[in-house]
Protein backbone atom coordinates (compact mmCIF):
# COMPACT_ATOMS: atom_id res chain seq x y z
CA UNK A 1 0.00 0.00 0.00
CA UNK A 2 1.27 3.73 -0.85
CA UNK A 3 1.93 5.20 1.61
CA UNK A 4 1.22 9.23 1.42
CA UNK A 5 3.36 12.06 1.89
CA UNK A 6 2.79 14.05 4.65
CA UNK A 7 2.99 17.76 4.29
CA UNK A 8 6.08 17.76 6.54
CA UNK A 9 7.39 15.42 4.54
CA UNK A 10 10.78 16.51 2.51
CA UNK A 11 10.80 16.09 -1.11
CA UNK A 12 14.18 15.35 -2.73
CA UNK A 13 16.20 18.72 -4.09
CA UNK A 14 16.30 17.58 -7.76
CA UNK A 15 12.82 17.32 -7.44
CA UNK A 16 11.89 20.99 -6.33
CA UNK A 17 14.22 22.00 -9.09
CA UNK A 18 12.74 20.41 -11.95
CA UNK A 19 8.85 21.53 -10.50
CA UNK A 20 10.54 25.36 -9.63
CA UNK A 21 12.20 24.86 -13.57
CA UNK A 22 9.32 23.93 -15.45
CA UNK A 23 7.15 27.42 -15.51
CA UNK A 24 10.49 28.97 -16.77
CA UNK A 25 10.91 26.13 -19.28
CA UNK A 26 7.35 26.53 -20.71
CA UNK A 27 8.04 30.19 -21.19
CA UNK A 28 11.17 29.65 -23.12
CA UNK A 29 9.36 27.26 -25.37
CA UNK A 30 6.60 29.76 -25.79
CA UNK A 31 8.96 31.90 -26.56
CA UNK A 32 11.04 30.20 -29.21
CA UNK A 33 8.06 28.82 -30.57
CA UNK A 34 7.14 32.26 -30.90
CA UNK A 35 10.44 33.34 -32.80
CA UNK A 36 10.35 30.17 -35.37
CA UNK A 37 7.12 31.19 -36.33
CA UNK A 38 7.80 34.87 -37.01
CA UNK A 39 11.73 34.97 -38.15
CA UNK A 40 11.14 38.91 -38.44
CA UNK A 41 11.36 39.25 -34.67
CA UNK A 42 14.56 38.24 -34.52
CA UNK A 43 15.68 42.21 -35.83
CA UNK A 44 16.39 43.38 -32.95
CA UNK A 45 19.97 43.20 -33.39
CA UNK A 46 21.64 46.77 -34.34
CA UNK A 47 21.67 47.17 -38.21
CA UNK A 48 25.29 48.23 -38.84
CA UNK A 49 26.00 50.60 -40.92
CA UNK A 50 29.35 50.47 -42.47
CA UNK A 51 31.42 54.18 -43.49
CA UNK A 52 34.67 54.77 -44.38
CA UNK A 53 36.98 58.26 -45.54
CA UNK A 54 40.73 58.52 -46.95
CA UNK A 55 41.14 60.78 -44.83
CA UNK A 56 42.99 60.91 -41.23
CA UNK A 57 41.04 61.67 -37.54
CA UNK A 58 41.25 65.27 -37.93
CA UNK A 59 39.79 65.63 -40.60
CA UNK A 60 36.57 67.35 -41.96
CA UNK A 61 35.06 63.79 -43.81
CA UNK A 62 35.82 62.05 -40.10
CA UNK A 63 34.09 64.91 -38.40
CA UNK A 64 31.19 64.69 -40.55
CA UNK A 65 30.80 61.07 -40.06
CA UNK A 66 31.31 60.79 -36.49
CA UNK A 67 28.93 63.16 -35.80
CA UNK A 68 26.83 61.45 -38.45
CA UNK A 69 27.31 58.08 -36.65
CA UNK A 70 26.37 59.91 -32.82
CA UNK A 71 23.43 61.65 -34.27
CA UNK A 72 22.24 57.79 -36.00
CA UNK A 73 22.52 56.32 -32.69
CA UNK A 74 20.50 58.80 -30.65
CA UNK A 75 17.86 58.96 -33.51
CA UNK A 76 17.35 55.39 -33.56
CA UNK A 77 17.66 54.80 -30.02
CA UNK A 78 20.32 52.08 -30.90
CA UNK A 79 19.02 50.38 -33.82
CA UNK A 80 21.45 51.84 -36.14
CA UNK A 81 24.92 52.02 -35.93
CA UNK A 82 27.07 53.69 -37.84
CA UNK A 83 30.61 52.51 -37.99
CA UNK A 84 33.42 54.89 -39.34
CA UNK A 85 36.79 53.83 -40.78
CA UNK A 86 39.24 56.23 -41.79
CA UNK A 87 42.79 56.52 -42.27
CA UNK A 88 44.90 56.18 -39.42
CA UNK A 89 42.76 54.35 -37.31
CA UNK A 90 44.66 51.06 -36.51
CA UNK A 91 41.46 49.23 -35.51
CA UNK A 92 38.97 50.19 -38.32
CA UNK A 93 41.18 51.96 -40.65
CA UNK A 94 40.49 53.04 -44.20
CA UNK A 95 38.33 50.70 -46.86
CA UNK A 96 40.91 51.58 -50.23
CA UNK A 97 40.98 55.18 -51.43
CA UNK A 98 38.87 57.69 -52.10
CA UNK A 99 38.38 56.91 -55.95
CA UNK A 100 37.81 53.06 -55.38
CA UNK A 101 35.19 53.87 -52.71
CA UNK A 102 32.94 55.60 -55.43
CA UNK A 103 33.04 52.91 -57.64
CA UNK A 104 32.28 50.21 -54.99
CA UNK A 105 29.05 52.72 -53.97
CA UNK A 106 27.74 53.25 -58.01
CA UNK A 107 28.37 49.67 -58.65
CA UNK A 108 24.75 49.13 -57.23
CA UNK A 109 26.83 45.76 -55.53
CA UNK A 110 27.79 45.11 -52.13
CA UNK A 111 30.65 43.25 -51.72
CA UNK A 112 30.28 40.59 -49.07
CA UNK A 113 34.08 40.70 -47.92
CA UNK A 114 34.75 44.12 -47.69
CA UNK A 115 31.03 45.88 -47.42
CA UNK A 116 30.85 49.86 -47.91
CA UNK A 117 27.74 51.83 -47.31
CA UNK A 118 28.70 55.67 -46.98
CA UNK A 119 31.86 57.32 -47.68
CA UNK A 120 32.25 61.06 -47.59
CA UNK A 121 34.55 61.82 -50.94
CA UNK A 122 35.65 65.07 -52.84
CA UNK A 123 32.71 66.62 -55.32
CA UNK A 124 36.17 66.12 -58.50
CA UNK A 125 36.29 62.21 -57.70
CA UNK A 126 32.89 61.80 -57.26
CA UNK A 127 32.05 63.72 -60.65
CA UNK A 128 34.38 61.29 -62.12
CA UNK A 129 31.81 58.68 -62.16
CA UNK A 130 28.67 60.71 -61.45
CA UNK A 131 29.10 63.06 -64.73
CA UNK A 132 26.13 65.46 -63.70
CA UNK A 133 28.09 66.48 -60.62
CA UNK A 134 30.76 68.17 -62.63
CA UNK A 135 29.11 71.39 -62.78
CA UNK A 136 30.30 71.78 -59.36
CA UNK A 137 33.95 71.94 -60.36
CA UNK A 138 33.40 74.55 -62.67
CA UNK A 139 36.18 77.36 -61.63
CA UNK A 140 35.02 80.38 -59.93
CA UNK A 141 31.36 79.17 -59.87
CA UNK A 142 31.19 79.90 -56.04
CA UNK A 143 31.22 83.41 -55.12
CA UNK A 144 31.11 82.89 -51.32
CA UNK A 145 30.28 80.21 -48.92
CA UNK A 146 27.37 81.36 -48.73
CA UNK A 147 26.18 81.02 -51.98
CA UNK A 148 27.09 77.49 -51.89
CA UNK A 149 24.93 76.80 -48.52
CA UNK A 150 22.12 77.94 -50.53
CA UNK A 151 22.71 75.68 -53.21
CA UNK A 152 23.47 72.36 -50.88
CA UNK A 153 20.02 73.41 -49.19
CA UNK A 154 18.11 74.14 -52.30
CA UNK A 155 15.31 71.72 -53.90
CA UNK A 156 17.42 71.29 -56.51
CA UNK A 157 20.26 69.45 -54.79
CA UNK A 158 17.71 67.86 -52.26
CA UNK A 159 15.45 66.10 -54.04
CA UNK A 160 15.18 66.99 -57.96
CA UNK A 161 19.21 65.82 -58.69
CA UNK A 162 19.53 63.60 -55.83
CA UNK A 163 16.53 61.22 -57.56
CA UNK A 164 18.20 61.76 -60.77
CA UNK A 165 21.61 60.74 -59.98
CA UNK A 166 19.99 57.64 -57.26
CA UNK A 167 18.42 56.17 -60.14
CA UNK A 168 20.94 56.56 -62.96
CA UNK A 169 24.04 55.86 -60.69
CA UNK A 170 23.06 53.75 -57.84
CA UNK A 171 24.16 56.34 -55.16
CA UNK A 172 22.25 59.33 -53.38
CA UNK A 173 23.73 62.36 -51.27
CA UNK A 174 22.44 62.60 -47.51
CA UNK A 175 24.43 66.24 -47.64
CA UNK A 176 27.35 68.23 -48.94
CA UNK A 177 30.75 68.98 -46.99
CA UNK A 178 31.94 72.05 -47.62
CA UNK A 179 35.70 72.36 -46.65
CA UNK A 180 36.62 75.62 -47.84
CA UNK A 181 38.04 77.34 -51.10
CA UNK A 182 40.94 74.78 -52.67
CA UNK A 183 44.04 77.11 -53.01
CA UNK A 184 47.46 75.85 -54.48
CA UNK A 185 50.68 75.23 -52.59
CA UNK A 186 54.34 74.89 -54.16
CA UNK A 187 57.86 74.20 -52.82
CA UNK A 188 59.69 76.82 -55.78
CA UNK A 189 58.23 80.21 -55.53
CA UNK A 190 55.75 82.55 -54.24
CA UNK A 191 52.84 82.69 -57.11
CA UNK A 192 50.82 86.58 -56.89
CA UNK A 193 50.80 86.17 -61.05
CA UNK A 194 49.29 84.21 -63.58
CA UNK A 195 53.20 84.51 -65.03
CA UNK A 196 54.85 82.73 -61.80
CA UNK A 197 52.26 79.66 -61.90
CA UNK A 198 54.13 78.43 -65.67
CA UNK A 199 55.86 75.19 -65.75
CA UNK A 200 54.96 74.76 -61.79
CA UNK A 201 54.24 70.76 -61.74
CA UNK A 202 50.94 70.21 -59.98
CA UNK A 203 49.24 67.81 -58.78
CA UNK A 204 45.13 67.33 -59.43
CA UNK A 205 42.73 64.98 -59.23
CA UNK A 206 42.09 62.97 -62.40
CA UNK A 207 39.35 65.63 -63.04
CA UNK A 208 38.77 66.82 -66.57
CA UNK A 209 37.76 70.61 -65.57
CA UNK A 210 39.98 71.00 -63.18
CA UNK A 211 43.29 69.69 -64.97
CA UNK A 212 42.30 71.83 -68.03
CA UNK A 213 41.63 75.03 -65.75
CA UNK A 214 45.42 74.77 -64.49
CA UNK A 215 46.66 74.13 -67.76
CA UNK A 216 45.34 77.27 -69.40
CA UNK A 217 46.63 78.96 -66.32
CA UNK A 218 50.19 77.54 -67.60
CA UNK A 219 50.81 75.08 -65.33
CA UNK A 220 52.56 71.53 -65.92
CA UNK A 221 49.49 69.42 -64.55
CA UNK A 222 50.10 65.70 -63.24
CA UNK A 223 47.19 64.15 -62.19
CA UNK A 224 46.99 61.64 -59.18
CA UNK A 225 45.40 59.86 -56.63
CA UNK A 226 45.31 61.45 -53.39
CA UNK A 227 46.94 58.42 -51.77
CA UNK A 228 49.75 59.49 -53.73
CA UNK A 229 50.27 63.23 -53.01
CA UNK A 230 52.21 63.11 -49.68
CA UNK A 231 55.13 60.90 -51.00
CA UNK A 232 54.96 62.77 -54.10
CA UNK A 233 55.75 65.78 -52.72
CA UNK A 234 58.66 64.98 -50.07
CA UNK A 235 60.52 62.85 -53.22
CA UNK A 236 59.86 66.23 -55.95
CA UNK A 237 57.95 64.48 -58.15
CA UNK A 238 56.09 67.02 -58.16
CA UNK A 239 56.09 70.60 -56.92
CA UNK A 240 52.80 71.47 -55.46
CA UNK A 241 48.92 70.81 -54.97
CA UNK A 242 45.65 72.85 -54.77
CA UNK A 243 43.43 71.87 -51.35
CA UNK A 244 41.63 73.89 -48.91
CA UNK A 245 43.13 75.07 -45.96
CA UNK A 246 42.00 71.92 -43.16
CA UNK A 247 43.38 69.34 -45.72
CA UNK A 248 46.56 71.35 -46.39
CA UNK A 249 46.97 71.52 -42.40
CA UNK A 250 46.31 67.93 -40.86
CA UNK A 251 48.07 66.81 -44.15
CA UNK A 252 51.06 68.52 -42.84
CA UNK A 253 52.26 69.20 -45.93
CA UNK A 254 55.14 71.95 -44.47
CA UNK A 255 56.70 68.39 -43.72
CA UNK A 256 56.54 67.59 -47.42
CA UNK A 257 58.67 71.10 -48.60
CA UNK A 258 55.57 73.43 -49.10
CA UNK A 259 56.33 76.78 -48.71
CA UNK A 260 54.00 78.53 -50.57
CA UNK A 261 50.25 78.75 -50.57
CA UNK A 262 48.40 81.49 -53.17
CA UNK A 263 44.58 82.35 -51.92
CA UNK A 264 44.02 81.60 -55.45
CA UNK A 265 40.76 79.65 -55.09
CA UNK A 266 39.35 78.48 -58.06
CA UNK A 267 37.33 75.66 -56.65
CA UNK A 268 35.28 74.66 -53.60
CA UNK A 269 36.15 71.99 -51.54
CA UNK A 270 32.74 70.36 -51.65
CA UNK A 271 32.16 66.77 -50.95
CA UNK A 272 28.67 64.46 -50.74
CA UNK A 273 27.98 61.92 -47.84
CA UNK A 274 27.29 58.85 -50.48
CA UNK A 275 25.29 56.60 -49.44
CA UNK A 276 24.82 53.75 -52.07
CA UNK A 277 20.86 53.62 -53.10
CA UNK A 278 20.18 49.49 -53.30
CA UNK A 279 20.99 49.84 -49.10
CA UNK A 280 18.95 52.99 -48.92
CA UNK A 281 16.34 51.40 -50.59
CA UNK A 282 16.84 47.92 -48.29
CA UNK A 283 15.91 50.46 -45.19
CA UNK A 284 12.25 50.79 -43.76
CA UNK A 285 10.64 54.63 -44.12
CA UNK A 286 11.65 55.32 -40.75
CA UNK A 287 14.75 54.07 -41.04
CA UNK A 288 15.36 55.75 -44.23
CA UNK A 289 14.24 59.69 -42.38
CA UNK A 290 16.43 59.02 -39.79
CA UNK A 291 19.33 58.22 -41.93
CA UNK A 292 18.67 61.49 -43.88
CA UNK A 293 17.88 63.53 -40.75
CA UNK A 294 21.38 62.75 -39.37
CA UNK A 295 22.57 63.31 -42.49
CA UNK A 296 21.61 66.94 -43.08
CA UNK A 297 22.36 67.48 -39.71
CA UNK A 298 25.68 65.96 -39.47
CA UNK A 299 26.75 67.93 -42.63
CA UNK A 300 25.19 71.35 -41.16
CA UNK A 301 27.60 70.93 -37.73
CA UNK A 302 30.89 70.32 -40.35
CA UNK A 303 29.71 73.94 -41.98
CA UNK A 304 29.98 75.01 -38.77
CA UNK A 305 33.14 73.26 -37.80
CA UNK A 306 35.02 74.48 -40.85
CA UNK A 307 34.21 78.26 -41.19
CA UNK A 308 35.88 78.55 -36.89
CA UNK A 309 38.61 76.46 -37.65
CA UNK A 310 39.84 78.21 -40.89
CA UNK A 311 41.25 81.17 -38.96
CA UNK A 312 43.19 79.20 -36.45
CA UNK A 313 44.24 76.80 -39.89
CA UNK A 314 46.18 80.21 -41.55
CA UNK A 315 47.72 80.77 -38.32
CA UNK A 316 48.78 76.62 -38.28
CA UNK A 317 50.37 77.31 -41.50
CA UNK A 318 52.33 80.58 -40.68
CA UNK A 319 53.68 79.18 -37.50
CA UNK A 320 55.23 76.26 -39.40
CA UNK A 321 56.99 78.86 -42.17
CA UNK A 322 54.76 78.73 -45.00
CA UNK A 323 54.17 82.04 -46.67
CA UNK A 324 50.35 82.88 -47.74
CA UNK A 325 50.36 85.03 -50.76
CA UNK A 326 47.58 86.93 -52.39
CA UNK A 327 47.02 87.30 -56.41
CA UNK A 328 47.66 90.13 -58.27
CA UNK A 329 45.85 89.81 -61.22
CA UNK A 330 43.08 87.59 -60.19
CA UNK A 331 40.04 88.74 -62.45
CA UNK A 332 42.50 87.42 -65.03
CA UNK A 333 42.59 84.14 -63.69
CA UNK A 334 38.90 84.45 -63.58
CA UNK A 335 38.48 85.49 -66.90
CA UNK A 336 40.70 82.80 -68.57
CA UNK A 337 38.88 79.76 -66.29
CA UNK A 338 35.49 80.59 -66.67
CA UNK A 339 36.30 80.77 -70.19
CA UNK A 340 36.29 76.77 -70.00
CA UNK A 341 32.46 76.13 -68.88
CA UNK A 342 31.06 75.71 -72.17
CA UNK A 343 33.49 73.14 -72.86
CA UNK A 344 31.97 70.94 -70.01
CA UNK A 345 28.27 71.70 -70.55
CA UNK A 346 28.37 68.16 -72.97
CA UNK A 347 30.22 66.31 -70.11
CA UNK A 348 27.74 67.84 -67.50
CA UNK A 349 24.74 67.18 -69.58
CA UNK A 350 25.30 63.25 -69.79
CA UNK A 351 25.71 63.72 -74.22
CA UNK A 352 24.06 66.74 -74.10
CA UNK A 353 25.29 70.42 -74.40
CA UNK A 354 21.65 72.32 -73.90
CA UNK A 355 21.04 70.15 -70.81
CA UNK A 356 24.33 70.54 -69.33
CA UNK A 357 24.08 74.16 -69.67
CA UNK A 358 20.30 74.38 -68.28
CA UNK A 359 21.74 72.58 -65.26
CA UNK A 360 24.14 75.41 -64.87
CA UNK A 361 21.80 78.19 -65.33
CA UNK A 362 19.55 76.37 -62.72
CA UNK A 363 22.55 76.38 -60.26
CA UNK A 364 23.49 79.53 -60.81
CA UNK A 365 19.96 80.56 -60.15
CA UNK A 366 19.69 79.20 -56.74
CA UNK A 367 22.90 80.72 -55.47
CA UNK A 368 21.10 84.04 -55.96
Amino acid sequence: MAIPLSSHAREPDQVKICRAFKPAMALFVLALSALVANPASSAALPLRIICSTDNPADSPHVFALQTFAQLLERYSEGQLQAVVHYRGNPHLPAIRGEEINVNMLVSGRENADEPLHISVVAAGNAAQKIEPLGFLMLPYLFKDIDSAKRLFSSPLMRHELNQQIAKTYHARALGWLIGGFRHMTNSQRPVRRLADLSGLRMRLPASRIMVLTYENLGATVIPMNWADVPAALKNQTIDGQENPYSVIAYSRFWEAGQKYLSENGPFLWTGPLLISEPFFQSLSAQQQAIVQRAGQEAVAAQWQWTEEQTEQLKQQLLSHGMQINQLQDKPEWVRRSMALWPQQYELIGAGSAERGQALVEQVLKQME
